[in-house]
């Protein structure tokens, strides 16, 4: 395939093929051996070799070799359900009784299982064969890193105790995300909250597999990555992408806190972008209070993310998510964490002291941030927990409601960049019969469809027509 890219600063636009080229690439799956690319794939990027995107230094979590939080389960008790000894389709109650099983189970009895367990919930997009569900032949994985353009960074993303992939469903073609966690640091409240709860805003499941002692969660998959990758690879967003994200996010706290959850681990990295909206990950550390205020017995979150309150241990309630997404606002702002640029890594190993002395960090907030934005700011890091404002609040806040003539038209994520970048595009030259068809806006937007090149790697080839941006590095910026 020709290839043909357009390198714009530190970033890249975010593209797709137009239909011709994505029938030749159609075909080209239909008729090549995808096997032969994996073992391709596999012998030039060894997963073994590869460095993992580490956020230990900054995550805080309960030790491997401390005896696991006892925490009620969403799951009704009932009768012992008999463990699946292959995969099969279920409902989510299904799912639950299975996550729990792997999660309470004695050790060392996984490495008895001839083959691969566990519940499928998407029936039509991922197909089981004779109790089968086969990584590598009938879903394949992809190392997140062949997606990007900057391969040599050897970069996949990792959440506390997993990593991402790409999967796809040889049959079907379905496009999910896969996340892989070790069988000792699986917990039921992985899945638990994704299964139960369904909202737009957060990222669905698909399904859990067990095999090889490893657990691998299925998932809706974000194809424009996290806000993370976007900040470490085109810098700090503009106010008019900082209000589509912080909607998208606020949709998705008021329906979890309208229902008693609290995420906990609101952050840059924990949301992810898609061409019409933003979705919440990792639910790992996410719970359903019982009571008015829960009480913890260890810091669940990202230390630099976390409000006072939770510092404090002494009882938090849902308005501890709205702190971490004031301090994420910020990050998006300045493209760096709050407290870093002032107290650098190198000099303190951790920020809880400092915030709980120093907290909130207002003078963080970035020096052109509009009044209106740096009152939301403000009200979500309000230090006093009663008098912070709950998402529905906010959601009807001016700021992120800003009269037509004072933003820019932003129906999605990809019209924001559009609007961000229209005028570089004009200093290019690009050919007339190349038009990109990955806007989704609505009748009202007048935001013409832009021209441009095609660029073509092995995401495209395993499905992925939308091209997503460079990864980011092991450090902030």
């Amino acid at each position: 395939f020709n290839q043909k890219l357009i390198t714009k600063g530190n970033g890249m636009e975010y593209m797709s093929t137009d239909s011709l080229d994505n029938t030749r690439i159609e075909l080209l799956l239909a008729h090549m051996n995808v096997e032969n690319l994996m073992d391709v794939m596999e012998s030039l990027y060894p997963l073994s070799d590869t460095a993992l995107y580490d956020e230990s230094i900054m995550s805080v979590s309960p030790e491997l070799d401390e005896p696991r939080e006892q925490t009620d389960s969403l799951l009704l008790s009932g009768e012992q359900a008999a463990f699946p000894s292959s995969v099969r389709y279920g409902a989510v109650e299904d799912l639950l009784t299975f996550a729990n099983q792997v999660s309470n189970a004695a050790c060392g009895f996984w490495k008895c299982l001839r083959q691969e367990t566990g519940i499928l919930l998407k029936k039509n997009d991922m197909i089981a064969k004779r109790g089968r569900y086969q990584i590598g032949s009938d879903v394949l994985l992809f190392p997140w890193k062949l997606t990007y353009r900057n391969i040599g960074s050897d970069f996949i993303p990792r959440g506390a105790f997993g990593k991402v992939h790409l999967a796809q469903d040889r049959q079907t073609r379905k496009r999910m995300a896969c996340k892989l966690i070790p069988i000792e640091n699986f917990k039921a409240a992985d899945v638990e909250i994704q299964a139960c709860f369904c909202h737009e805003n957060i990222a669905e499941l698909y399904g859990a597999l067990l095999w090889d002692e490893t657990v691998y969660l299925f998932m809706e998959a974000g194809e424009g990555g996290s806000v993370l990758e976007k900040l470490e690879s085109c810098g700090p967003m503009r106010e008019f992408e900082i209000i589509w994200v912080t909607k998208q996010v606020l949709k998705g706290l008021d329906f979890l806190h309208s229902r008693n959850v609290i995420h906990h681990d609101i952050k840059p990295s924990n949301i992810v972008l898609m061409s019409t909206k933003a979705v919440l990950v990792d639910f790992g550390l996410s719970v359903q209070m019982t009571e008015d205020v829960y009480i913890p017995s260890v810091l669940r979150g990202t230390e630099i993310y976390m409000s006072p309150e939770v510092i404090l241990c002494r009882g938090h309630t849902t308005k501890t998510d709205i702190y971490s997404l004031g301090t994420t606002i910020i990050h998006m702002q300045t493209g760096s964490p709050p407290w870093v640029k002032r107290y650098p890594r190198s000099a303190y190993p951790s920020y809880l002291y400092i915030i709980h002395k120093q907290a909130p960090p207002l003078e963080d907030i970035d020096e052109n941030c509009s009044p209106a934005m740096r009152q939301l700011i403000e009200s979500a890091l309000e230090r006093n927990p009663k008098l912070r404002l709950c998402a529905a609040e906010l959601l009807r806040h001016g700021a992120l409601n800003p009269p037509p003539e004072d933003q820019p038209r932003c129906q999605s994520l990809d019209s924001a960049l559009f609007e961000l970048k229209k005028i570089t595009m004009k200093e290019l030259e690009l050919p007339e019969n190349i038009t990109d068809s990955s806007l989704h806006g609505s009748e009202d937007s007048m935001v013409p469809k832009r021209k441009r090149s095609l660029y073509i790697d092995l995401g495209a080839l395993a499905g992925y027509f939308n091209i997503v941006r460079g990864p980011p590095t092991p450090e902030y910026g």
